[in-house]
């Protein structure tokens, strides 16, 4: 369990690399038990990104049952956080960057955070049709834009890192989500009885 004193010295790091100051990631619990730690980041997001996906559901055309539409979007959710970590730990063996992963992949959950809460209310008020045409695109390209460039940054700083590389970690961070969303996609089209 994170204690209050890591979660509130997490979420001062998380701030301050949200606002692009390296320094951030010296609040962070870079140990094996602070990783695990980190991962309860998924479980704060977890009620914001349900209520989301319950405004989705009940304002879009979803060509399946409720329950497979959340069955297979708990799996995505799951799986969107342990992907980029998985992949990581090779990565970082291969590449010799071993020594900073538990910084990179602790302050990347915590990161993922302020990126959570300003993207769900976006896809909320998108789903609710609130944001449409120009607005609702500009709203979504600046979102997509900083929540990229805040993870460049952040494994271009946990990792100490050349920004070339950097890029690599963000775009093989694109990949994945990318195979989770198709996958997830094509679950979805199966359209099984009810």
């Amino acid at each position: 369990m994170i204690s209050p004193r890591e979660a509130t010295l997490a979420l001062v790091g998380a701030l301050r690399l949200a606002r692009f100051d390296h320094q951030g990631a010296l609040f962070f619990n870079a140990t094996v038990q602070g990783f695990w730690n980190s991962f309860w980041v998924a479980v704060v997001i977890a009620p914001i990104y349900l209520l989301e996906l319950v405004v989705r559901w009940n304002y879009a055309d979803i060509p399946t049952t409720a329950f497979y539409y959340f069955s297979v979007e708990a799996i995505i959710y799951v799986m969107g956080w342990v992907a980029l970590p998985l992949a990581m730990v090779h990565v970082c063996q291969v590449m010799g960057w071993s020594q900073r992963f538990l910084i990179f992949a602790v302050a990347n959950n915590w990161a993922d955070l302020v990126v959570y809460a300003l993207i769900v209310p976006i896809q909320i008020a998108v789903s609710l049709g609130l944001l449409t045409g120009a607005v609702m695109s500009f709203m979504l390209s600046v979102m997509l834009i900083y929540g990229l460039g805040l993870s460049w940054f952040v494994a271009r700083h946990t990792l100490n890192i050349s920004a070339i590389a950097a890029t690599g970690v963000v775009a093989l961070s694109i990949v994945l989500n990318f195979i989770m969303r198709y996958w997830g996609a094509v679950l979805m089209s199966t359209n099984p009885p009810i």
